[in-house]
């Protein structure tokens, strides 16, 4: 469980103040919220990048202690080093003092779990934006972290390759990683189990994502555009989350 209790951090032009937040283990949290409100702030305070003014950052009622954090950020050019693909997650490795022995089957299993495996001698250099990215995102899974935060991570990716870090998300919630993830894209919420809503950094909204997806208008408050998707799940009430195939059946259904 992480926790930030009365958390305060002040920038010119925002502030966190008294900040209060209780994120449980393995659960899927989605931080979302207009530009330059404290998204990116609030994630790397719980990855420690950063620390606050005044208040606390948990782990299990304590400070950070061994737990692992990975952190995803934006642009994937800021995260890689080296040249190969094996190497740069080998550099990472040898930072958290895993054996070598240990390197061959760690960087096989991190690079299936991003759909990469044929890639492990590939160039970097020659890699697309989304395939860069997910090789950041092996980077993290090769040290089998406790907590992986994704700051805007789709951001680079095509429609593809957004798809694969979904499946990621599950696949590391099944495996019992607490996963926070920071988004302007708000259909992206669907793949969360909270939503926590930020505006010129305070927390305006904390909730599960059945409730938000059932009432939109912390976003529209915001100015936020409601994607279609979302409009529609929100006027049909019923639906949790479904893929368009589904959700296109459903209003078919509706139509007749």
């Amino acid at each position: 469980m992480i926790e930030l209790v009365d958390v305060c951090l002040k920038y010119p032009k925002f502030e966190i103040k008294n900040l209060n937040l209780t994120i449980k283990s393995g659960e899927i949290v989605a931080i979302t919220g207009n530009n330059a409100n404290g998204k990116t702030t609030l994630v790397k305070l719980i990855a420690g990048l950063i620390k606050p003014q005044k208040g606390k950052v948990l782990f299990d009622g304590q400070k950070k202690g061994d737990k692992k954090i990975g952190i995803v950020l934006q642009n994937p050019d800021n995260q890689i080093i080296f040249n190969k693909v094996y190497d740069d997650i080998a550099f990472t490795l040898k930072n958290y003092k895993v054996p070598k022995e240990e390197f061959d089957s760690l960087i096989k299993e991190a690079l299936k779990l991003v759909e990469m495996e044929d890639f492990t001698q590939s160039e970097t250099f020659t890699l697309s934006a989304g395939q860069k990215q997910r090789v950041v995102i092996a980077n993290m899974l090769a040290i089998h972290p406790d907590v992986m935060i994704f700051d805007e991570a789709s951001v680079y990716l095509d429609t593809s390759t957004k798809q694969v870090l979904y499946r990621i998300f599950k696949r590391l919630k099944n495996q019992g990683v607490t996963v926070i993830f920071t988004t302007n894209l708000i259909e992206e919420i669907v793949y969360a189990d909270r939503v926590a809503v930020l505006d010129n950094g305070q927390m305006v909204a904390f909730k599960e994502k059945e409730e938000v997806l059932k009432d939109l208008s912390v976003f529209r408050k915001l100015g936020f555009y409601i994607p279609l998707k979302l409009a529609l799940i929100e006027q049909l009430q019923s639906i949790d989350h479904v893929d368009d195939e589904e959700l296109l059946e459903i209003l078919k259904g509706r139509l007749k």
